[in-house]
Order: structure tokens, then sequence, then C-alpha cells
């Protein structure tokens, strides 16, 4: 063995060692169970030309943060199309008789109170819906709400002064 393998394995030697250990921690790690905290952010520029930020997840916005309660925060997605909006919820392992829909005209809330799982979101509508017209299918862990929108109201009359 020469001096320069020597250096080499004083400087690097260690480190699949060390590689070794991480993966054996990460193989023991259970990262699908029920403490599992994510967090995150979409950013977008809307047609409006303002930007808007859109979380997501089941814990704060800080590193290790944890959500109040034992509540979680489902993963959303709303999108609005030529006459409806549509809501989609991830919400696996529950009954959809556990699910209790709320909407107002231009919220929409989700809650799920099962013995196993809770979640809890209340989702903003891009615009004023029908609560009336409201569709609501749970499939394998996806609920999607389907609102018609309501059209805008006219813009307005003349009102004579007597």
């Amino acid at each position: 063995m020469s001096a320069a393998d020597d250096i080499w394995n004083d400087l690097f030697g260690g480190f699949e060692s060390l590689n070794r250990r991480i993966e054996d921690m990460f193989r023991q790690m259970d990262v699908s169970g029920p403490d599992v905290k994510t967090y995150g952010y979409t950013m977008y520029q809307g047609p409006d030309g303002v930007r808007h930020v859109k979380e997501f997840g089941n814990s704060g916005p800080r590193m290790g943060a944890i959500g109040t309660g034992d509540d979680r925060d489902p993963f959303t997605d709303v999108t609005e199309e030529d006459s409806v909006v549509r809501a989609v919820a991830e919400i696996p392992g529950v009954a959809k008789e556990d699910i209790h829909l709320r909407c107002t005209g231009n919220v929409l809330s989700i809650n799920v109170d099962s013995p196993r799982k809770r979640f809890s979101k209340d989702l903003a509508l891009p615009c004023e819906v029908d609560v009336d017209s409201a569709k609501a299918e749970y499939n394998n862990g996806l609920l999607e709400v389907t609102l018609d929108k309501l059209s805008p109201s006219c813009e307005g009359r003349e009102i004579s002064i007597s």
C-alpha cells in the first residue's frame, strides 16, 4: 500500500461506513405511518397578474411543525372550468359515511371524523357557486365535488328617485 492510498483512506474511508449507517436508518423508518407530516406550497400567477401562494400538507410551514389536534389537512386541488368549479381531496382510508361536506357561496368545508383518521379543511372557491347544484363522489380515497358557478350578477339598472 502506498502513501497515497493511506491518505485517501484517511480522508474518505469513513464515508462507506457512514453511508451504510444512513441507509440502515432509512430502512428502519416507517414513512407511511400516521405521524408523517407533510408541508409544501405552490406559487403561481393568476390571469389578473396577481401572484398567489397555495399551501398544502398536514403540518405547519416550519420544519417539524405539528398541526393542531389530530386533524390532518388533506391534499386538495380546486379548478375552475367553463361552468363548474371542481374540488378534489385525497382522503384515504375512510368510509364515505364519515365524510361531512358543507358549502357556503364561496367556501367548501371538508370534515372527516372516523375512528382511525380525522381530516379537516376549508377550501376557498374561486367564485360564487350554486350550493344546490353540488355533486360529490368518493372513490378509492379521492373525493370529488362539482359545483355550478353562479352567473355574475347583472351590471345593474337605473333607479329612479321619487
